[in-house]
C-alpha cells in the first residue's frame, strides 16, 4: 500500500516482536494491511481520511500508538478502558468527533464499525480493514 498516497507522514519503531506481543495480549491477530499501517507510520494522522457510513460522514484523527505497553492513548490502553464497548471491539484510532473506530473481530473478515461511547452504540463501516482504507478520500 502506497501510504503516501493518503498524506501520512511515515515514521515507525513497530517490530516484528512488538507486534507479536500486542496480537497476543489482545488474543487476536491483526489485520495484514493495518500491521503495514503502523510499520509504516505509528500514530498515523491521515489527511486524505474522510469516510462515509450509515449516517453520514466522518474523518480519522489519529490511530492511536502501537505499543507492548497499555500506556494512555495506545492500542491496549483503548482495548481495556472504554466502557461499555462490545464484546470483540478493538479501537484501534478515533474520528474527528470522538467516536472510536474499531476492528470487529465478530466478523469473519475483521469488519470495521464507529463506536459512539456516548450513546453506547456502533455503525457499521466496513466488511474489513482494506475496504475501510478504499472509502478514504479528501
Amino acid at each position: 500500500m502506497d501510504w503516501n498516497s493518503f498524506a501520512i507522514e511515515p515514521g515507525s519503531t513497530v517490530t516484528d516482536a512488538v507486534i507479536a506481543q500486542v496480537q497476543q495480549q489482545l488474543g487476536v491477530l491483526l489485520p495484514a494491511l493495518y500491521l503495514d499501517l503502523v510499520r509504516y507510520a505509528d500514530e498515523a494522522s491521515p489527511e486524505v481520511c474522510c469516510f462515509s457510513y450509515g449516517l453520514g460522514e466522518t474523518g480519522i484523527s489519529e490511530f492511536f500508538a502501537f505499543s507492548a505497553e497499555a500506556h494512555p492513548y495506545s492500542l491496549l490502553w483503548y482495548a481495556q478502558h472504554v466502557p461499555g464497548l462490545p464484546a470483540g471491539y478493538l479501537p484501534i484510532a478515533r474520528d474527528a468527533g470522538g467516536w472510536l473506530i474499531c476492528l470487529d473481530f465478530n466478523s469473519p473478515s475483521v469488519a470495521v464499525a464507529l463506536y459512539d461511547t456516548d450513546a453506547r452504540c456502533s455503525h457499521w463501516v466496513a466488511a474489513h480493514f482494506p475496504g475501510f482504507v478504499q472509502l478514504w478520500r479528501e
